[in-house]
């Protein structure tokens, strides 16, 4: 019993970690603060860019938090 509530800890605390990962990430794109990763912004990265497209499924031409937790990079 010790060791699954040990697990359990350790599975919630990296979920934990990388959802907080990925905000970062998001933050590190999102250079003007507006909440959005638009084309130039995402220009830092080739794998972004390769992937704008497909992630902006809105097509709004930029990328929110829920858009770029899909990018794969």
């Amino acid at each position: 019993m010790k060791n699954i509530l040990v697990a359990i800890s350790i599975t919630g605390l990296t979920l934990a970690s990388a959802t907080a990962m990925a905000g970062e990430d998001f933050a590190s794109y999102d250079t003007d603060g507006n909440g959005a990763i638009s084309l130039s912004e995402a220009k830092v990265n080739t794998a972004l860019i390769e992937q704008f497209k497909d992630l902006d499924v809105n097509a709004d031409g930029e990328l929110n938090e829920t858009e770029f937790s899909n990018f794969n990079g």
